[in-house]
């Protein structure tokens, strides 16, 4: 019987169902043939606590998993839009002024990222 991979189970219980058994030989070996069984669906209890606890950890996972790099993303984003505004601000004082604004003055305005507040030191 050659079936291709694409064919599921289905497919392959017609295909076993319309075939008569040949002998190529009087002597070959029969080969036994399994009876197809049908699919059934997975019955799931969604009442036993252990279920809703497994299928809560997979949403909070899923969520966070997605979640955390999707708002990192998006703020960093919004960092370098700040850090655009930011820089047009100072050009245009230093046009007015002749100076650029202080390194208070910046951080008064552009608020620090959470890797910026963090000490890093060489422990080596």
């Amino acid at each position: 019987m050659a079936l291709s991979l694409r064919q599921g189970s289905l497919a392959r219980c017609a295909a076993q169902r319309v075939q008569p058994a040949r002998r190529a030989a009087p002597f070959a070996p029969v080969r036994q043939v399994r009876p197809c069984r049908s699919l059934r669906a997975l019955e799931i209890d969604w009442s036993d606590p252990d279920t809703q606890i497994g299928l809560a950890g997979m949403v909070l996972g899923l969520v966070l998993g997605l979640g955390a790099p999707l708002f990192y993303i998006s703020r960093a984003d919004r960092d370098e839009e700040r850090l655009e505004e930011l820089r047009a601000l100072n050009r245009s004082t230093f046009a007015e002024t002749g100076e650029y604004m202080s390194e208070d003055e910046i951080a008064k305005i552009r608020k620090p990222k959470w890797t910026d507040r963090r000490e890093w030191a060489d422990d080596d």
